[in-house]
């Protein structure tokens, strides 16, 4: 049984083998006998896409010349018009012959409407004599027609199964239609180049024919061989081919009609559409040869219709998955866009055409509801009448227009978007609607107005503590001064008491009084540059000026260095590099007082054996140090926070090291900051560095 099966095995294979090669035997007997036949019908289909190509020439021109007529109405196309309808007459009388004696019977019924096609010509010539149609009218029926004759060529093309034969029908057929487009474009120059004015939609046609015909060309020259290629370049290289180009360029550039008339474009083109004539009668002979060459090859021809037939349908495929695929994306991208992008079209007035699910939905309203509506419907009182003039004035002028846009709510409520409206055009180049795109900034919008009202009530607190932080320091200042002035005070009082005592015993003497009025001038002098030295301390000005912390620290010892005196605090001064530099001085001197300030209070408050502070200057960097101990470390984060007081006597207003932060942090530039060393607490203003 194994045995049987090892056998059989074996078998299969082979017979399988045997059956395969005789079938492909029989398929290359019967493909010779069906490629001959083949080849005779191909070769009288060759025969009558000739005729076609005569047909197609004649009527071109024809075509041509009627769009001249039609559209000068003078003697320029008439003659010659009428010479090329009897020329084309004989080439349909011709052509219908050939379809009637045609052998192919399945060829003879692809063909069965073609002479109808070709009787409607004898009436489309009537309403041409008698003007009743447009040049776009006669220019669309004769290309209709000749897109049915060289539909026959393709067809043709499709009937061989001879690569080489195959691609010089395509290139042939593809060299016809370069034909057709050249006179296709032949007839809309004339049509440009009559009228009094551009028409966009002839431009755009005209231009889009010489894409056309650069296509065509490329596939020609694809198609064809090494021998069509050369005899194509060669009388491609004459001076007509550059003479209709220069044309097309002038008139798709400058449209200098004056050098340019509607008989010397058509006299231009045609000889270039007769020179293309020629290399189709080329290629025609080199088919008829290859045509010949092949019926001795048939055994070669099968694989290669099957590779060609295989490639199609790949091809065939890849462009259906492709066409699906972008109509499935096309179809998403659609809905997306109706549905997430606030859109709307409106007319020159305003009235709303057409509105996007988005906006429906921001809005409230259905796109019932906004569809010939003014666009006003969600005009928010709030947007000035200002703001909508300018829209106007830059739209209607052909400008786009983009801004922030507050709407109103069909419940009354509102949004925020920010709009871009361009205007749309019509054919004639003429405004005939305006485009909305917005995108909704609500949050934004909400966001930047709680921002501003924060910043708002935040610049106002600080101007309160501000004022609580100079009223407090003014406090301060006014007991230093109070304390400066009971010793000339006294000393004042003494003279007086003097004075008096010398006039009551008749003593007073001129030199005793003026001695005694010398020392009272000299008190009262000083009283008086203590009350200056307080005004100029809290003189406002928010002008920055050069300065160094050596005058500033001079400045602000006026003050404080007797209060430090009285409480028997040594100061030491430190001077390791001094330079000038430009700030808002009085500020600092504000900061620099409240800093010792707070270190003498800290010292008395603490009953601290030999008090002393020590100031050290070294460039743009003050350091204040005390001996006080420092600063509890669970409060050392605090310490600048406002209305936070470490003073036992709760007199404090917590308003000085935060205000001096903001002095020399924000209006500064600078850092002030705190650590604690061995001796107390250690605070440093350093002007160079945000870093500290």
């Amino acid at each position: 049984m194994q045995k049987i099966s090892s056998q059989v095995k074996l078998l299969v294979p082979i017979f399988t083998l045997i059956i395969i090669l005789i079938f492909f035997s029989g398929i290359i007997i019967v493909s010779n006998y069906f490629k001959i036949v083949s080849l005779e019908e191909l070769n009288e289909k060759i025969l009558f896409s000739n005729i076609v190509s005569e047909t197609l020439h004649s009527l071109q021109k024809e075509r041509g010349l009627s769009s001249g007529y039609i559209l000068n109405k003078d003697n320029r196309f008439q003659k010659e018009l009428f010479e090329q309808r009897a020329e084309s007459d004989q080439k349909i009388v011709k052509l219908k012959n050939f379809i009637s004696d045609i052998s192919c019977e399945n060829f003879q019924k692809e063909l069965n409407n073609i002479p109808k096609k070709l009787d409607f010509i004898r009436s489309l010539r009537a309403d041409i004599n008698s003007y009743k149609h447009s040049s776009d009218y006669i220019i669309k029926n004769y290309s209709e027609i000749n897109s049915r004759l060289l539909e026959i060529i393709v067809t043709i093309s499709k009937s061989s199964h001879i690569p080489k034969i195959t691609q010089n029908i395509l290139a042939y057929s593809n060299l016809l239609y370069l034909k057709e487009y050249a006179g296709i474009q032949r007839a809309e120059g004339i049509v440009m180049l009559s009228k009094n004015h551009i028409d966009i939609q002839d431009f755009i046609k005209f231009i889009n024919l010489s894409a056309l015909q650069n296509q065509k060309e490329k596939m020609f020259l694809q198609y064809g061989s090494k021998e069509i290629q050369n005899y194509y370049n060669r009388l491609k290289k004459s001076d007509i081919f550059y003479k209709v180009s220069t044309m097309q360029k002038t008139i798709t550039k400058d449209f200098v009609k004056d050098n340019i008339n509607p008989k010397n474009w058509y006299d231009a083109v045609t000889k270039k559409l007769n020179t293309l004539d020629r290399v189709s009668k080329y290629i025609k002979t080199n088919t008829n040869l290859k045509i010949i060459h092949e019926l001795n090859s048939a055994k070669n021809i099968f694989l290669l219709v099957i590779i060609l037939s295989i490639f199609s349908f790949f091809i065939f495929i890849i462009m259906l998955i492709a066409f699906i695929r972008l109509s499935k994306e096309e179809k998403r991208l659609r809905i997306v866009m109706d549905k997430y992008i606030i859109s709307s079209i409106t007319d020159l007035k305003g009235i709303i055409t057409d509105a996007s699910e988005a906006f429906c939905k921001i809005s409230g309203y259905t796109k019932k509801e906004l569809i010939g509506k003014n666009h006003n419907i969600v005009r928010h009182p709030d947007m000035p009448k200002e703001a909508f003039r300018q829209l106007w004035s830059d739209i209607q002028s052909g400008k786009s227009w983009s801004s922030k846009v507050k709407n109103r709510k069909k419940d009354g409520g509102f949004y925020w978007v920010y709009a871009h409206i361009e205007a749309l055009y019509d054919k004639h180049d003429n405004i005939d609607s305006y485009i909305s795109v917005r995108m909704d900034i609500t949050q934004n919008e909400l966001l930047t107005q709680k921002v501003l009202e924060e910043e708002k009530k935040n610049k106002l607190q600080n101007e309160l503590m501000h004022q609580q932080y100079r009223l407090a320091q003014m406090g301060e200042m006014l007991g230093m001064i109070a304390h400066q002035w009971r010793q000339p005070l006294s000393a004042i009082t003494a003279a007086i008491g003097v004075i008096e005592l010398k006039a009551y015993n008749d003593k007073l003497d001129t030199q005793i009084a003026l001695q005694i009025a010398s020392k009272i001038k000299n008190f009262t002098y000083h009283l008086s540059n203590t009350i200056d030295d307080f005004r100029n301390f809290f003189k406002s000005n928010k002008e920055k000026n050069i300065t160094s912390f050596e005058k500033i620290l001079q400045s602000v010892l006026v003050i404080i260095e007797s209060s430090l005196k009285k409480n028997n605090i040594q100061l030491n001064i430190s001077y390791n590099h001094e330079i000038e530099f430009e700030t808002y001085e009085n500020e600092l001197k504000q900061v620099l007082l409240n800093l010792i300030k707070n270190a003498e209070d800290i010292l008395v408050e603490k009953n601290i054996q030999n008090p002393k502070i020590q100031i050290d200057i070294d460039g743009l960097k003050l350091i204040v140090n005390d001996n006080g101990g420092g600063v509890p470390d669970d409060i050392k984060d605090k310490i600048f926070d406002p209305y936070f007081s470490t003073k036992l006597k709760k007199d404090g207003t917590g308003l000085g090291l935060y205000m001096s932060k903001i002095i020399v942090d924000e209006h500064c530039n600078g850092k002030l900051s705190i650590k604690n060393n061995d001796d107390g607490a250690l605070f440093t203003i350093n002007l160079g560095s945000k870093d500290g």
